[in-house]
Parts: C-alpha cells; structure tokens; sequence
C-alpha cells in the first residue's frame, strides 16, 4: 500500500487509498510480538487486518512450516466447535484450525526512505465473512507493568487479536487469530477444504440467541470468573455504597482468600470470562450481553463457546441507541463492567449487568426500570432547547439537545458528550473531578466547536469561520437571491438531513508508577476536528477560570487534514510513550474517510531525525538549566568562580542578543505614558 504523502505547516498526512468501502476501522491496544501495529477495518465482505510498522519478514529465508500433530480423539487443540443456533436443537459441526506458518522476521527494525521517513504496512490480510462488517469492538488491554503484572490480565491477550464484528446479516461474531503477521508462505498456500488460513477462530451469534435486525453497535471487556468484592475496590480508592447491606468482613476475606492458588494469583483457578454487548433497533431498543469463558490451557488459548449460546443479559429499552461502550477501568476495580448507553435524544445510562437492583448510583438520577438481573445504576441527561424555526420559543416544543456521541473518560469516572449543536460537556459521574457542579445531571465544564449560532461563540478567534461560511462572494443570480431570502426569513431548514456527524475519541496513556491515567481526546465535528491532549489538566484550567472552554489552552484545532471530498467516518489515535507525552508531542491519528485511510502525524523535528535526538537535547537543556541554577546560587553567596562567571555571561548574551537561552526569557514591557 503506497500512501499520497502531503504536508502543510507541520502536519503530514498519508492517504491510503482502498478499493471498498469502509465502515469502522480500530487500532489494537497490543503491539505484535515483531513491534507492529494492528489495524482493524470492517468493510463490504469483512475484516481486513493491517500490521504497520515493526521488524519486516525476511525476505530470502525460508519459512519454517509447522508440523501437524496427528488428530487424538478428545485431545484435539487444533478445532474449535462453532454452534448454528437457528435450528431449535442446535447442531454443531468441526472446522479444523492449523496455525499458519511462523514467519521469521528482521533482526532490526525496517530502514525509512529518507525523502518519505513514514512506516509502511509491512502485512495485511483479509478476513472474508461473506457478510458486510458494521462495527468492531475490541478489548481494553492495560500495558504489562510490574504493578499490574501479565498474570493480572487473560493470558489469550498475549498470543491472540480479539475482537468482536456486528455484520448485516444480523449476527455477532467474535473472532481470534494470531498476533504475529503470517509468512508469505501461508499467502501462497491454496485454501483447504474446512481449514481455515490465518489460524482464525469464529463464533457466530445469530438467530434466537442474536438479534432479529441489523446490530447498531457492539461493546467487549473481560473480566474474572470471581465476583469482584470491597477489598478489590478500595484498593482504587472508592467507597463502598452507603446503601447497600453491608456484607460481613469476615465473609469477604473467606471469599478473598477462598478464591488465591498456592500461586498467590486468585485467577489461576477460576480463570477469565469475556464479556459482549450488542444492541439494535428491534422491539424499540433491544440490548443484549454475552459470557464467554476464555481457556487458559497451556497450548491453547481461545474463546469457548458454549452449547447453546444464551444472552446472560437482556434489556428492553423504550428508544433505539446509537452507542454502547464498556468502562475503560480494568479488573479488579468494580466498575470495570458498567456498560454507557448512549440514546440519541438527549440522555446517557450506565448499566451493569451484575449489579444488584437495589444498588444505588452515587451520583445521577435513579433509573426506575430494574431487572431482576443487572441493573440501571444512573442516567445522565442534556439540556432543553426549543425548535429553531418558529418565530417565538414555544415551551410545549421544547426538547432536549440531541446527542451525537458520547465516551467514557477519566478511567470510567467521568463522560464526554458531543450535541448536535457543537457543544461538548463533561458529566462528573462520581464527583470526583475539580470543582464538580451542585446539580450532578449537569455538566461540569462545557463548550462550543465549530459553530457559531451560539452567543456563547462571541469569544472565537477571527480565524474560525462559522460553520457552511463561504471565502469567496457568491454572485448575486436569481437562484442565490432566492436562497438567501429563504435562509433570512425562514431560517435554517429543521430535520434529520441537516444534523451534521461528529464523534469522540479517547486515548488513555497509563502510568506506570500507578498514577492517574491521562486522556487525549479528539472531537470532530462535521469536516472539523479539535484535540486535548490532556483532558486532566484542561478540566483543572477550565475549572479554576485560567482557561477557556473555546479555543482556551489545551483545546486547539487539528490542522492539515484533507479528505478530498469524502465523508469523516470516524478518527482513532495512535500510540505514544510517557517520553513523548512529557513533550507535548502529539498523538499520530488514524483518520477513516468512506474509501480512504488517512494518518496524519506531525513533524516535530526535521526529517530524517529520531526522537531519541529530540530527547537528547530536552536532557541537555534540563542540566544546563540546573547549572545556571546552581551558579545563581553561588554567586548569591559570593563563592562564585571564574567558569562560572563565563557561564552566566554567555547565558545573558544568548538572551539580549534574541535567542532563548536556557534561563528564563527577559520580557519586555512597554510605557504608554
């Protein structure tokens, strides 16, 4: 795949042109073992898997084919059993699954042309589901650090992709196949009868069990087998619920202690589940979850299918939603299962299928409906607004800003929604954020992106223009007479059809001394994408009044990006170190236009140059700047030396003379009297 390379300013941006059309792309929270990164789209027949960047497979060495045990009967790792619930009695059948051949790979990474110092795709696949692939959820998989070590996490994350893939044809499918890119070899090879190719594993949700329309979206997590107590909470630092019966401390140590091996790990008995919801349209609103048990075995680890396949949750909603998403807090931590559904009209839900309906939220109104299973925890609302195209408000016709997306943020305590109108807010869920407001349902902090129908928009840079502005005079023909009469005395036309697209995307960088994550967001809006690079920091500011919420410091828009006339389907980000966040490097992003992928980085040094350079000289600055400290406080105390007289005199010349010098820069003020 060879990209169409353009730049403006310091922004580069890689256009991939493909030959259908693409309806979700994701990229994989987990780097293959050769140090590349795993692109995910759904497009007309399935799922195509991209392996960007890392060592490359080598070219003239032969690949080493795996041998294929002989089949023993009840021993058999290579099959999987794949159920067909359409049938009342379902009936299953044995696809045999041999692992494709292991590639052998560079010993160094691949060397960049230096006119176009850009990683390529060094190995892409296609999965044919014979179906078109809607959507795609994957998991939230933490960083191995040595505070959350890999015996904390399902050890199928270190040799597997997961993922999830709502099709047309009604079904679910969650699918697994290897980390590493296969060989060339395995390309090549022709396709057998009831083998499968890249060593994939599906299992279908379909019929009773499934959805009877078109999913509209599809969510996936994991977590243990063992029921999360109060001591694996307050280990995050959250209270227990003031209203529920407390459980005796004796019996949550028994469970604690009952359910740790010899080990010490408490999972390696019970093991891992994975966790799936979908939602669609049907029966106006049906919401659904499934559990999967994960085998731990030593040669294999797959997704198990049970015989039948029963949702473990169903919910009946009163209105169609637009998105779902699991919380981005990880097992142990409570909420780690608390699923955000998102209805279009104006509110947000938090459900968790294995609350108890007598729990209740800490903040947000109570839902009333309740199962007998799971329960609503929490919803969270917009705010009125009346139809724009009468003359006078009429109160009887107001109702609540519509919603185009929202995500979790600050590790599930808190959520970020876009509106319709271009505002974006922040629901402090537990009150735990800076200054969080005296009506919990509202929003926190709150702004406006590329609109200006707002009052709120008065403080906008004149760079910004308003949203369908012109930069040229149209000419004055009858035809665009007759348009601007109609827009001045009628206003803009209400309805589906003029609600613009946007979207939300958070990255989490985790911390690995076990601190507070940090969140980058993007929000775009129409043809307009905006970033915060850290969304703790930007609440601080906002909260504390030393920032603004429009074009206020942490909130800029992204520059350089072209779509060539194609639709912004939705934009995913790449990504970083601790180094580079320290840096205020931004993110790589992964823009998805209808038949086009985009990566648009930014050039922060020259061309050709490695970040361990741009590092190097951050640590130099650093250390020289605790040297003119240090002759500071010498000289104060008279016991300054010669060296260090020079020292300090080369730093004031480097400032007088207009450089910036590794101090302080001297400001210059001017006198109006």
């Amino acid at each position: 795949m060879k990209p169409l390379v353009s730049s403006k300013g310091k922004a580069t941006q890689l256009s991939y042109e493909l030959p259908h059309r693409i309806h979700e792309a994701k990229i994989y929270p987990v780097k293959a073992p050769n140090g590349s990164t795993i692109i995910l789209y759904g497009h007309e027949h399935g799922v195509r898997i991209l392996w960007r960047d890392g060592r490359p497979p080598t070219k003239n060495a032969r690949t080493r084919e795996q041998p294929t045990p002989p089949p023993v009967n009840g021993t058999g790792n290579e099959s999987i059993m794949i159920i067909d619930s359409d049938d009342e009695e379902p009936r299953s059948r044995k696809i045999i699954h041999y692992l494709p051949d292991e590639a052998e790979f560079e010993s160094e990474e691949e060397e960049l042309d230096p006119e176009q110092p850009f990683p390529s795709f060094i190995q892409q696949i296609d999965l044919p589901l014979n179906t078109e692939a809607l959507h795609i959820a994957i998991p939230q998989i933490p960083p191995i650090t040595s505070i959350r070590p890999a015996e904390s996490m399902p050890p199928v994350f270190n040799k597997k992709i997961v993922f999830a893939v709502a099709c047309v044809d009604f079904s679910v499918r969650i699918i697994t196949l290897p980390l590493n890119p296969p060989s060339a070899v395995t390309k090549t090879k022709p396709l057998e009868k009831h083998r499968t190719r890249w060593g994939e594993e599906i299992i279908e949700i379909k019929g009773q069990a499934g959805h009877q329309s078109i999913p509209n979206g599809v969510a996936m997590t994991w977590t243990s087998k063992i029921p999360v107590t109060s001591d694996d909470e307050s280990e995050d630092g959250m209270p227990d619920d003031d209203d529920d019966e407390p459980t005796p401390r004796r019996n949550r140590s028994s469970l604690t202690k009952g359910s740790r091996s010899r080990s010490g790990n408490r999972n390696d008995i019970n093991g891992w589940d994975l966790l799936v919801a979908s939602h669609s349209a049907e029966l106006s609103g049906l919401l659904r979850v499934w559990r999967f048990p994960i085998e731990n075995d030593r040669f294999k680890n797959s997704i198990y299918a049970p015989n039948p396949i029963l949702p473990l949750r169903t919910q009946y909603l009163t209105s169609p939603t637009s998105h779902i998403a699991f919380s981005p807090a990880h097992h142990p931590k409570r909420r780690h299962s608390q699923l955000l559904v998102v209805d279009p009209k104006g509110i947000v839900r938090i459900y968790d299928p294995f609350a108890s309906p007598r729990t209740r939220p800490r903040s947000g109104r109570i839902d009333e409906s309740t199962s007998e299973t799971g329960a609503w925890l929490s919803s969270f609302s917009t705010s009125f607004e009346a139809p724009k195209h009468y003359a006078t408000s009429v109160p009887a016709l107001a109702h609540r800003k519509r919603i185009l997306d929202a995500s979790w943020a600050s590790d599930g305590r808190s959520i970020i929604a876009l509106l319709t109108d271009g505002e974006w807010g922040i629901w402090d869920v537990d009150q735990s954020g800076p200054n969080p407001p005296t009506n919990p349902t509202s929003f926190a902090i709150r702004g406006f992106i590329g609109t200006a129908t707002s009052s709120n928009n008065s403080s906008a840079s004149s760079g910004s223009k308003p949203r369908g502005s012109r930069s040229t005079l149209a000419p004055m023909t009858p035809n665009t007479r007759r348009t601007k009469e109609e827009s001045l005395f009628h206003g803009s036309a209400s309805g589906q059809s003029n609600v613009p697209r946007g979207g939300i995307s958070i990255a989490t960088l985790h911390s690995i001394s076990g601190g507070a994550p940090e969140d980058s967001v993007i929000l775009w809006y129409g043809q307009e994408s905006y970033r915060i690079p850290n969304l703790g920091q930007f609440w601080a500011r906002s909260a504390s009044g030393s920032g603004g919420s429009l074009y206020g410091p942490g909130l800029s828009r992204i520059q350089g990006l072209n779509l060539h006339g194609e639709a912004l389907n939705s934009i995913e980000q790449f990504g970083t170190t601790t180094a580079a966040a320290r840096m205020a490097v931004p993110r790589d992003l992964l823009v998805v236009a209808e038949h086009s992928l985009i990566v648009l980085t930014t050039t922060t040094v020259q061309l050709g140059r490695d970040l361990s350079d741009s590092l190097l000289f951050g640590r130099e600055r650093e250390e020289e700047e605790q040297t003119r400290r240090a002759d500071q406080t010498l000289l104060a105390s008279g016991e300054l030396d010669i060296g260090g007289m020079d020292r300090l005199l080369d730093s004031m010349e480097a400032t007088q003379g207009g450089t910036i010098g590794f101090g302080n820069p001297r400001k210059v003020l001017f006198d109006t009297s």
